[in-house]
């Protein structure tokens, strides 16, 4: 039985975003992500993504990263660091011992 990995990404609109529609030309510009973990085994990434997904009701992504063999999960979308350190704040305070390695991305555009 083959292992499938899912991304919760192509429909989701981050609220900067909803609220320029109809508003704005100003196009949110996502730029930091909240890595909450890194996996070798697909299974404990899949469980890992499925959780934070039913905890902050957000989507997450489980990014395969070919280099390391890594499944990387991230979450939220934020236009600015600080509002990804807010959020980064919150999930530790939350569940300190389930995050308490994650760390901000910044994404390449």
């Amino acid at each position: 039985m083959g292992f499938e990995t899912q991304t919760d990404t192509v429909t989701a609109v981050h609220p900067a975003e909803r609220r320029n529609v109809g508003g704005s030309d100003r196009q949110a510009r996502i730029r930091f992500m909240v890595q909450i973990g890194a996996f070798k085994d697909p299974h404990l990434a899949s469980a890992c993504q499925a959780e934070a997904r039913k905890r902050f009701h957000l989507p997450v992504l489980n990014d395969y990263h070919g280099g390391t063999g890594l499944y990387q999960i991230r979450i939220g979308f934020f236009e600015t660091r600080e509002g990804a350190r807010n959020f980064l704040h919150q999930i530790q305070g939350e569940h300190p011992v389930d995050y308490k390695d994650s760390w901000i991305v910044q994404l390449k555009h």
